[in-house]
């Protein structure tokens, strides 16, 4: 089959990089979901964009249409023709609709008819490809779901920013479509200081000859080329200076998506800004400037910075002299911010944060802090019989949220919590305050990295404690993709701490905790809230077993037997994934099934007397049971119970548990009922599948 490439491009103004990626994903859904429609098979769609453009490459598209043919059903046949055979004039009427003549009509029992219809088989030849491209392309364009959507000077149509070209072709032919008065050809437009010297679109003749056409015009076409090419650059400019860049995927996709030729600069910025804190620093240049940071293999920064120049060169000096300006004057701004800020002492704001509210039936961030200071008293008493830690961890809780109405904090918001410990080390407090104040909302993501400290991760979480017990304690629970207050990042940061620190907290005490210390706000029942708020964190636990790497069945089965002690679980999730290839399992889990359903609607004893035994299989389950029942060790344990398979397997051919002798049926069933116990101190069997 014949085949050729559509090439489609919207040249526009500058188009914010939040948008680029969302919206040629979704233009990429729709172009495939309406080829699907119109039977036009693809082999692939390409997606490119730059600030000014988007653009799509879509092979494999036939030259036209295939045949069509649709059916269509009519009247009942006892409507269509006389009791002679012959048309009524119904039947006629139905013919002449379709463009038939009656003796096209059959007659037959479609699906979902009582009887049989008259149905009549419509062959329609197929459309030329570009054709249906022409009609298609403007509805899919005006149909992008565009966030802040805008309009120009007196046109009703509705875009992220001026379209001001278009290109469509389709192998060499141009698709004749209009968007808001632009007319599709087969040219574009390069880099802007391109054009200075050629005033003229750049033509491209065929879709294959796209990325070289707007290459000489100076614009790389692929994000990622342009991303991977001033990685190259990033890493070179920083080891001429003898450092290493501050690494930020973020800043660096941002730059690649901001750009359309891929050119970093490097600047410089006075040494006595470095007295300022290395958080301060890295955000004030990212969020300022774009740029990047540069430090020694110490982690400290060097005065230099690197960002994206977007042209090939600066003879002048000019774009690198126009950004070491302007961060110098944010950089004075960020040095005033800090020096007013540490002007008053951090625990003096306290009463500040009454002003500040958290949530509006949650109270104000004095009232979050009181109860936070609560839970890290009561975890920190489980944790540590230290009087010392005790008190840092009060003196940390007490003061953590301080910082929110500092002016540094203010200006970059993303600097909470971390700015509170910097002004407590400047302040002279202990460093585990200090430190678990600044480390406190972390993990900031799921991939990001839990406090480095124990008293950092004690205060984090009690901190995320708090808002998911007290929004739960509200009703404000999260529901299918709605979560806008991020308790399921909450949640899981909690469960990750945990997870990571192996300590000998239940997820019951943390809950009990919080739920104590919400309780004066809370408006729905606690023991409502309590099981909601279980079976959330029950969630959170599944997924870190996922995220881990343990197999299904391991977390099937390990999930079962207990959940809430983290610790103990990791423990066994450890010792199953051992023997999660062991043959032998796959035999137990069958025997395992067949003792739960045994025991379903029974109640044995633990207790039985051996001597009633009389089959030589049951007695050596028997022998075995209390080699079982001492072995503390989860890996022992297992290796015992894998030893146990083929034995239980001989019980169940040749013993009848449930037999007529009661005695011996309550023996029996008291042997199962002890091996299962046994088994569950593990894991739970019959979920292994």
């Amino acid at each position: 089959m014949d085949t050729r490439t559509l090439l489609l491009e919207l040249h526009c103004e500058e188009i914010p990089a939040r948008f680029l990626a969302p919206l040629t994903t979704e233009f990429s859904e729709a172009f495939a979901k309406w080829a699907s429609d119109q039977k036009l098979p693809t082999t692939a769609i390409r997606v490119d964009y730059s600030p000014r453009k988007m653009a799509w490459r879509i092979a494999g598209l036939p030259l036209s249409q295939a045949d069509q043919t649709e059916i269509q059903v009519g009247p009942p046949q006892r409507m269509c023709v006389d009791e002679a055979g012959a048309a009524t004039q119904t039947g006629l009427k139905f013919a002449e609709k379709w463009g038939v003549d009656f003796a096209s009509v059959r007659f037959e029992q479609p699906a979902g008819k009582k009887e049989a219809c008259a149905v009549v088989t419509i062959s329609k030849p197929g459309r030329p490809t570009v054709d249906l491209l022409a009609e298609a392309l403007p509805k899919l364009i005006a149909g992008l779901h565009v966030p802040k959507a805008m309009r120009w000077g007196h046109s009703e149509f509705a875009f992220v920013r001026p379209i001001r070209s278009i290109l469509a072709i389709f192998g060499e032919t141009i698709v004749p479509l209009e968007v808001d008065g632009v007319k599709a050809g087969n040219t574009t437009w390069g880099h802007r200081l391109y054009h200075l010297q050629h005033p003229k679109p750049v033509t491209v003749l065929r879709p294959e000859d796209y990325e070289a056409a707007l290459s000489a015009a100076g614009v790389v076409v692929a994000c990622q080329v342009r991303r991977d090419a001033m990685g190259t650059q990033l890493n070179a400019l920083a080891a001429e200076v003898g450092g290493r860049v501050v690494e930020d995927d973020e800043l660096h996709n941002t730059l690649a998506e901001i750009v359309e030729f891929p050119r970093i600069l490097r600047g410089e910025f006075p040494q006595s800004f470095l007295d300022l804190p290395k958080e301060v620093l890295v955000t004030s240049l990212k969020e300022h400037q774009k740029s990047f940071c540069i430090e020694n293999d110490k982690g400290e920064l060097l005065p230099y910075f690197l960002t994206a120049a977007n042209r090939p060169d600066d003879p002048e000096g000019f774009v690198k002299a126009g950004n070491e300006w302007v961060l110098r004057a944010r950089l004075y701004d960020a040095r005033f911010f800090v020096a007013e800020d540490r002007r008053t002492p951090l625990a003096n704001r306290l009463d500040k944060l009454k002003q500040l509210t958290f949530h509006r039936e949650l109270g104000s961030y004095v009232d979050k802090s009181e109860r936070v200071t609560a839970l890290v008293t009561s975890l920190a008493e489980r944790l540590s019989s230290d009087p010392a830690h005790l008190q840092e961890a009060t003196q940390a809780a007490q003061v953590c949220k301080c910082d929110l109405v500092t002016l540094m904090v203010g200006e970059f918001p993303e600097l909470q919590g971390v700015m509170g410990g910097e002004y407590l080390k400047h302040e002279g407090a202990p460093t585990a305050v200090w430190q678990a104040v600044k480390e406190h909302y972390q993990p900031i993501s799921a991939e990001a990295p839990i406090p480095a400290t124990p008293m950092g991760s004690l205060l984090a979480v009690a901190d995320k404690l708090d808002t998911v017990a007290g929004c739960f304690a509200i009703g404000q629970i999260p529901s299918g993709s709605k979560d806008p207050l991020a308790l399921r990042r909450a949640g899981q940061g909690i469960i990750r701490i945990l997870w990571e620190r192996d300590w000998n907290l239940t997820i019951e005490t943390l809950v009990d905790l919080s739920l104590a210390v919400v309780k004066a706000k809370a408006t729905k029942p606690e023991a409502e809230t309590r099981e909601a708020l279980l079976a959330f964190l029950r969630d959170r636990v599944a997924y870190q077993l996922e995220t881990v790497g343990y197999p299904g069945p391991v977390r099937r089965s390990a999930l079962v037997t207990g959940w809430t002690n983290l610790a103990d679980l990791k423990a066994r999730c450890v010792a199953l994934s051992a023997f999660a290839e062991d043959a032998r399992f796959a035999s137990l889990a069958q025997s395992a099934k067949r003792i739960g359903n045994i025991l379903k609607d029974e109640t044995p004893t633990e207790s039985f007397d051996v001597a009633v035994l009389q089959q030589e299989e049951e007695k050596r389950l028997a022998e075995r049971l209390h080699a079982l029942e001492a072995t503390q060790a989860h890996t022992a344990l297992l290796a015992a119970l894998a030893e146990l398979a083929e034995p239980l397997e001989a019980f169940f051919n040749s013993v009848m548990v449930k037999c007529e002798d009661i005695a011996l049926r309550n023996a029996r069933l008291s042997l199962l009922f002890r091996l299962r116990k046994a088994f569950l101190r593990v894991a739970d069997f019959s979920q292994w599948q």
